[in-house]
């Protein structure tokens, strides 16, 4: 009986060590963040956030060519096309939780190239931060409108020698949103899969799901759009570990 005992007191320090695993688990995984996007056909794309710490660290609206570089050049590293694509993922940077919106990409650089142009209008939480970059030509405006914030630009570069950025900084979970996207001249974007929706796992960054611009049904500009929302579900790889951490600590209850 004593033995039983001695055996049971020995066990609970495993017990709380495996649920106190499980918990600092399940919090790194949530603590990276995620997100849901709901395109205009009704597709739900759930992503999860990556990291780019070091960009977006000056105050100000200013999205650096210098950090425009560093992320182009770390998703072109993982094979994520990017010259002739708009990225929009999720990642923690400097300036908290934000969404990243790449439009273009250098890969193979070249003295000139066929100029593409593209809108983008999101209606973000008042709360937002924002940065842009659109010295390859273009505009850019922010105009608060109540509790949300209008960020609406107009992106205009050539293909293989210069690219544009957009972001909506410092998000929470439970902020929601859109993104509204429009072809003015299609350039070098690709004709089809031209938008890509970009999650994380283990530091690698892959492809979720792709789209291309939509024809309007008025006769405008081809588009696309999708609602956001900031999520705290893991990703399905974030999932599995949690789910294998708790079967080993029932495991160790039998």
């Amino acid at each position: 009986m004593r033995k039983k005992e001695e055996g049971n007191s020995m066990s609970a320090p495993r017990h709380w060590f495996a649920g106190a695993t499980i918990a600092l688990t399940s919090s790194s995984l949530l603590a990276a963040g995620s997100a849901q996007f709901v395109a205009w056909n009704g597709t739900e794309v759930n992503i999860a956030s990556g990291e780019f710490v070091d960009i977006l660290e000056n105050s100000g609206n200013a999205f650096s060519l210098d950090d425009m570089n560093r992320v182009n050049e770390e998703l072109q590293s993982q094979g994520i096309s990017t010259q002739d694509k708009i990225n929009v993922f999720l990642t923690e940077t400097a300036a908290g939780l934000t969404i990243v919106t790449m439009l273009g990409g250098v890969e193979t650089p070249d003295s000139s190239g066929p100029t593409t142009a593209v809108s983008t209008t999101a209606f973000v939480p008042g709360t937002a931060g924002w940065q842009y970059n659109a010295d390859a030509g273009g505009s850019f405006d922010a105009v608060p409108l109540g509790d949300t914030t209008v960020l609406s630009g107009l992106f205009q570069w050539e293909s293989g020698v210069n690219s544009a950025a957009m972001a909506a900084s410092n998000l929470a979970v439970g902020d929601t949103g859109s993104y509204q996207f429009n072809e003015f001249q299609q350039g070098g974007l690709s004709t089809n899969n031209t938008i890509q929706l970009l999650t994380s796992e283990g530091g690698v960054w892959s492809v979720a799901q792709s789209f291309d611009f939509d024809p309007a049904e008025d006769g405008g500009l081809d588009f696309q759009y999708f609602d956001f929302a900031i999520t705290d579900i893991p990703a399905p790889g974030g999932l599995v570990i949690m789910m294998f951490a708790a079967n080993g600590l029932r495991r160790r209850r039998r």
